[in-house]
């Protein structure tokens, strides 16, 4: 059940993200459900550490956004430390952050969790940072990796 959810969510962000945004999405706030308390939020690079050993972790992080879904907004990275990064989405996309979000600070309330991103998935995600033809063909094989489904985030 849990596979059919996170394949459900990252079936709508390739939908999602393919269309072009017809508002520009340039406003830094609250999006989502921000009624969570940032207090205590963990670092970005805190979160590996604190996943270890479990399939998900309900959590509050805060951290740097390194890149933005450049069509909606719809997805969006952070910086986790050890040259990794975190692929972060928004429930059911019922809200999308800023196309320039990166290089600000994000508050995020959700669930971390690691799962395998196919290579479909990591080129329509390189084709919405707007890399190159060349980059995007070079994606050849999934990758398991850090992701995290954000109800909330709080842009600065």
């Amino acid at each position: 059940m849990k596979k059919a959810f996170i394949l459900f969510v990252f079936a709508s962000a390739f939908t999602a993200c393919s269309q072009t945004a017809s508002e520009d999405n340039s406003e830094f706030g609250r999006y989502g459900d921000t009624t969570f308390s940032a207090e205590g939020a963990l670092m970005a690079s805190e979160l590996p550490t604190a996943l270890e050993g479990k399939d998900s972790l309900r959590t509050v992080i805060k951290g740097e956004v390194t890149a933005a879904c450049q069509a909606k907004g719809c997805w969006m990275s952070m910086d986790v430390g050890q040259e990794e990064a975190m692929t972060v989405t928004f429930v059911n996309y019922g809200f999308f952050v800023p196309k320039n979000s990166a290089g600000h600070e994000a508050i995020i309330s959700g669930v971390a969790f690691r799962d395998t991103t196919s290579v479909a998935m990591l080129q329509e995600y390189a084709k919405d940072a707007e890399k190159s033809e060349e980059e995007i063909s070079a994606i050849t094989q999934p990758k398991f990796e850090l992701k995290f489904i954000a109800d909330g985030v709080i842009m600065n």
